[in-house]
């Protein structure tokens, strides 16, 4: 299958790289790539024509094979050279980049669901938006803070509704839920799996959490009862030495509130120490799809302790260089990347007690 990456700016392609970076996850908002050409010096001066003929600020398509991977924006073109050679190279983000970078419009948002609002925010910027399974539910009344960018904004709301926010490969914002579609092809030790990376790192984990929070009173409900006694705990039961976390909830917290801050430390914090990183060959799985973000696959790895276990693809970054065609593909447990919540009334809670909840 042809896999070589192409370029398509004003109506024209660009390939022959010697170079090839491409990342998407689901933690991001906006892919990422860079392709880069290698030259000797040719002999007949023809330095003019080594010079980046794409230039920054041009909408750029990106395409593996026949597959579209990115629709963005070129950012940088880099000239590197010495005396035996030169490379040129061109880098971009998807159009959603600009949610990460630009201030949102100074808008107050009342009684309306995720998507229409992160629709209202990124309208703007010309950049559609997708529901893939977002919740219906209606978000509060939210506005931007001064200056608060359109991704601050999102990540408040996506918080509540427990929700990912991430783009396609059309430029699109994705607003849906953890992994919805299976892969193809599962992860194997000693058949696809070139190479593994993981820390099983126990350092950001703790013993308890202990979240506190306040709320305002009012003239029935008033002093340090809703000022100082909002409080949850949570154990994680697999770090037995003494190691308590205290967590103060911002804003305007309720029991439940506390409660889900405390289970979220628990749960995300234990799942992202079996995230891991896998390299196999080529971009493909083996029906012919490029492996995505967001997809759950199977993992076979009894060096990592997963046998046949469920996880999800969080990052996928396709490379080509002198070491061949690989896909590096981070993985781990999907409570590894649930958003923050803020109010779980709906969510079931485990191992949480709540104290002195007024």
């Amino acid at each position: 299958m042809n896999d070589n990456v192409t370029l398509r700016v004003n109506g024209r392609e660009w390939g022959g790289w010697t170079s090839v970076r491409i990342g998407a996850g689901i933690e991001r908002l906006a892919r990422d790539f860079s392709v880069e050409i290698t030259r000797q010096w040719p002999g007949n001066n023809e330095q003019v024509s080594l010079q980046p003929r794409i230039k920054n600020g041009s909408k750029v398509e990106v395409l593996i094979g026949d597959d579209l991977v990115i629709t963005g924006w070129v950012e940088a073109t880099p000239v590197r050279y010495d005396a035996n050679s030169v490379s040129t190279a061109i880098s971009g983000r998807s159009l959603t980049a600009d949610l990460i970078d630009c201030t949102a419009e100074p808008t107050q948002f009342n009684g309306q669901s995720l998507v229409q609002v992160a629709a209202a925010l990124a309208k703007p910027f010309g950049i559609r938006v997708v529901n893939e399974g977002a919740p219906s539910g209606t978000i509060p009344g939210i506005q931007p803070d001064h200056g608060e960018t359109v991704i601050e904004l999102l990540n408040k709301m996506l918080g509540q509704q427990q929700a990912l926010a991430y783009d396609d490969p059309r430029g699109r914002l994705v607003i849906g839920g953890i992994g919805v579609t299976k892969a193809h092809t599962a992860l194997v030790l000693g058949q696809n799996i070139i190479s593994c990376d993981t820390e099983k790192s126990i350092r950001d984990r703790f013993s308890t959490y202990q979240v506190a929070g306040q709320r305002a009173g009012n003239d029935d409900d008033f002093g340090a009862a809703t000022t100082t006694a909002l409080r949850a705990r949570t154990a994680d039961a697999s770090i037995s030495r003494y190691r308590p976390m205290y967590v103060q909830q911002t804003g305007q917290a309720t029991g439940a509130s506390c409660i889900a801050r405390a289970e979220f430390e628990a749960r995300q914090r234990a799942a992202r120490t079996d995230e891991t990183t896998y390299v196999v060959h080529g971009w493909r799985q083996g029906n012919g799809a490029l492996w995505q973000p967001n997809l759950r696959v199977v993992v076979w790895d009894p060096v990592c302790g997963f046998d046949n276990r469920e996880l999800l693809i969080s990052e996928v970054n396709f490379t080509k260089d002198s070491k061949g065609t690989l896909t590096e593909l981070r993985v781990g447990p999907a409570d590894a990347y649930l958003p923050e919540p803020e109010d779980t009334k709906k969510r079931k809670k485990a191992k949480a007690t709540e104290e002195d909840p007024f």
